[in-house]
């Protein structure tokens, strides 16, 4: 099977709340509980609740290992400019730095157009 064949999943379970770290201890006890091989996170803020909707990504017929989310503080910055881009991509490749076993990421902006990586993350 090829390395990317290994990414592919088709199952999904969601999770709300409004705290990034429980919703983190959702995900991993789901994971650990259930030997699913966690693949993607999806994250929607729900303006109307102010809570956070997750989607977890993952497979079924693999062994199971454990996960974390890991969330980075990346400030503000102004994405309308093609320059806020390269700092956004900037920012992230800084977090990504500090953290190991990443498996994917998701961004989270609050209203002050303030960003967090969240990141799916492989433990031991």
């Amino acid at each position: 099977m090829s390395q990317i064949a290994h990414q592919v999943h088709d199952n999904f379970k969601s999770f709300v709340g409004s705290d990034i770290d429980a919703i983190g201890a959702e995900i991993s006890s789901f994971v650990t509980s259930s030997g699913a091989a966690a693949k993607s996170i999806g994250i929607v803020h729900v303006n109307s609740a102010g809570e956070l909707l997750f989607s977890l990504g993952y497979r079924d017929d693999e062994p199971g290992y454990g996960v974390a989310l890991k969330t980075a503080a990346l400030g503000h910055i102004d994405t309308v400019h093609a320059a806020g881009l390269d700092a956004l991509d900037e920012a992230l490749s800084a977090a990504a730095d500090e953290i190991e076993g990443i498996i994917c990421h998701e961004l989270v902006v609050n209203g002050d157009g303030d960003f967090t990586a969240v990141f799916l993350v492989h433990t031991a």
